[in-house]
């Protein structure tokens, strides 16, 4: 009896996800809406190294602005920084055990 409870309960809580998921994909905003709220690409990776126990990026900012990014490295929390106004500067972002960053992502600050 429980089993076939279990499993009325897990049909219907997937059957309700594909319902809401739908109609939100649907209703998205789409165009140049997205594209005004992102951040402007100021932060450009110059290398990605190592040095003793470090994982390091070297980063430039080309804006005349303080501009914020995160590096993305796998199967981890991006870890977040800050660079001052047309800098460029090394970043540690994590020790050698781990992965190494294959990227950067612009954010707001």
């Amino acid at each position: 009896m429980r089993k076939a409870a279990g499993a009325v309960a897990a049909a219907a809580v997937a059957f309700g996800s594909m319902v809401f998921t739908a109609p939100s994909a649907i209703a998205a905003p789409q165009g140049p809406q997205e594209t005004a709220a992102a951040p402007a690409k100021c932060v450009k990776v110059v290398r990605f190294y190592s040095k003793r126990f470090n994982r390091l990026v070297e980063v430039e900012n080309t804006c005349a602005r303080k501009a914020c990014f995160s590096v993305t490295v796998a199967a981890r929390r991006d870890p977040e920084f800050a660079i001052g106004a047309n800098k460029k500067e090394s970043f540690r972002y994590g020790g050698t055990l781990w992965t190494q960053g294959t990227g950067i992502k612009n954010i707001g600050c």
